[in-house]
């Protein structure tokens, strides 16, 4: 009858202990498993700025916009992408909005088609041309002038005839005083075409045959003394 006693103990102990293990891990494995660093109610697996991600701000009521950013360290050049052309800036002086040239400029005299360097001269009043065998005549009752004009360059030389428009003293000191004719000629500076007074004279011991005066200057350009031939590139030799 002991013997039998022990051997139901012995029995019951034996269920206990395999009963056990399995309660423990039933109740384990109904508690939720919660990453470290993920807030609950969001996908672990979804990717920083994917489908997901953006769904969740746009439920939120926070719009998310797509920023790029291109950071520059100081002293590094930044390459343009090709095909994207520098922006130029025109001879325009943007405050006047006039055209923007320098202190010699080359001019074209219409009428013969020669082209010459000039120089500019915001002090004299009115425009002068190198003219050399100046004659005066009549026509139709009008006064006239005729007169060479010499290309230094190529050593061609034109003869032209214009009106006489007026003719101004030239006072020299110690000297006598001096007449030129004054006639209007027709002279494209750039791609500005003009019909300015010029006085005639010889220039033959100046280094450039057209001087520039306000005459021709105002209303249309406004001079950079630090920069030569902005209308068109051309060699003064």
């Amino acid at each position: 009858m002991g013997q039998m006693k022990k051997s139901a103990i012995s029995w019951r102990s034996i269920v206990l202990l395999l009963l056990v293990p399995v309660f423990f891990y039933s109740c384990t494995a109904s508690r939720p498993v919660i990453e470290t660093g993920v807030q609950p109610g969001i996908d672990a697996g979804a990717e920083p700025g994917g489908e997901a991600g953006e769904q969740s701000a746009i439920e939120g009521g926070a719009a998310v916009e797509a920023v790029d950013e291109t950071e520059v360290e100081p002293g590094v050049d930044v390459e343009v992408a090709s095909g994207v052309e520098a922006e130029v800036t025109p001879p325009v002086e943007p405050t006047s909005g006039l055209r923007v040239i320098g202190e010699v400029e080359p001019v074209t005299l219409m009428t013969p088609g020669i082209t010459m360097p000039a120089r500019i001269d915001t002090g004299a009043t009115t425009s002068s041309l190198d003219a050399s065998d100046i004659k005066r005549f009549e026509r139709d009752g009008k006064k006239w002038v005729r007169f060479m004009v010499t290309d230094r360059r190529s050593g061609e030389k034109k003869q032209m005839e214009c009106p006489l428009s007026r003719s101004v003293k030239i006072k020299r000191h110690g000297e006598e005083s001096l007449e030129r004719p004054v006639v209007k000629v027709k002279a494209m500076m750039g791609d500005v075409e003009l019909v300015r007074e010029f006085s005639l004279t010889d220039r033959s011991e100046f280094e450039y045959q057209i001087l520039i005066g306000r005459n021709v200057l105002e209303g249309e350009f406004v001079v950079d003394v630090n920069r030569k031939n902005v209308t068109s590139p051309m060699s003064e030799k």
